[in-house]
């Protein structure tokens, strides 16, 4: 907070939303915004479900064109939060990373079936959901006559289409392996 002081950015506060939020606690968030003078600016990090509580909120509180909203990537591309609530949030500036696909995944994950990936212990679950079946194993979740034969294939037997999300998660991956080795050699060599 020091920082944004000296460059001339005032937060006047931070506001966290319950899991269990309420109508009236959107409400709360709403007053506590307006009880501060000159607020004006508001970055919100939260659900599409929260999003679309708060500006319905500003809304019930006859605030509509009062903030401007600075949105993360569960908004950015999205219109639910903002449907049937556009007058309260004109003019906001969503935030959304440029996701590319990562070259050479498609053919990696393609080639994925039940037999050469059983080290991953989601993907049992992940072909029943795929391909409408179920995988001979106790715990399945599915419920279905249809059996896995094994010989499904993604992207031949299903729709597949690589998630926006895959170079974050591969990103994260990176970081937290290279601050584990980092680690490793400050503590342990």
């Amino acid at each position: 907070l020091n920082s944004t002081a000296k460059s001339g950015i005032c937060i006047a506060q931070s506001l966290k939303i319950s899991m269990e939020s309420r109508r009236v606690d959107y409400d709360k968030v709403i007053r506590r915004l307006l009880d501060s003078p000159g607020v004006r600016g508001v970055i919100i990090f939260a659900s599409e479900d929260d999003i679309r509580q708060v500006l319905a909120a500003a809304k019930r509180a006859n605030q509509a064109g009062h903030f401007i909203w600075i949105g993360s990537d569960s908004w950015g591309s999205k219109t639910s939060p903002v449907k049937q609530q556009g007058e309260v949030a004109e003019g906001a500036v969503t935030i959304l990373p440029k996701r590319a696909s990562v070259e050479g995944f498609d053919t990696y994950f393609t080639s994925r079936t039940l037999e050469n990936n059983r080290r991953n212990v989601w993907f049992a679950e992940f072909w029943e959901e795929n391909f409408d079946c179920q995988v001979t194993r106790t715990g399945s979740k599915k419920d279905t006559a249809k059996k896995c034969t094994g010989e499904e294939r993604i992207g031949s037997h299903s729709q597949y289409q690589q998630e926006g999300k895959v170079q974050f998660v591969i990103d994260a991956v990176y970081a937290m392996a290279h601050a584990l080795q980092n680690m490793h050699r400050f503590l342990c060599m």
